[in-house]
């Protein structure tokens, strides 16, 4: 868990050396409620938990990417973006707790 937080710390850090950005934040949080409800809920239904963990993460990173696609013509879009997504659905499959 502590190399999890270290890692995000680290990747959302690149833009701003001592402010996290806070859309870099709500990326992260978005991507890790996304990626912790899915798999939560695909476990409830297959009871494989090496699965339930890679869809919530494919789905969560699936969602994020798909996000700053539509940003290219409605925004702004960011590689650092994608980055914080792919770290909030990391910790959001590492920190679920299935009980078996």
């Amino acid at each position: 868990m502590k190399k999890a937080l270290i890692i995000f710390f680290m990747i959302t850090n690149m833009v701003s050396a001592q402010v996290v950005q806070q859309d870099k934040l709500l990326h992260a949080s978005g991507c890790y409620v996304i990626s912790s409800s899915v798999a939560a809920l695909f476990y409830d239904k297959t009871n494989d938990k090496k699965k339930s963990l890679l869809y919530g993460f494919g789905v969560s990173v699936l969602i994020g990417v798909a996000k700053e696609i539509h940003d290219i013509k409605h925004g702004h879009p960011d590689i650092n973006d994608i980055a914080a997504d792919v770290v909030g659905a990391g910790l959001g499959v590492i920190t679920i707790r299935i009980t078996l």
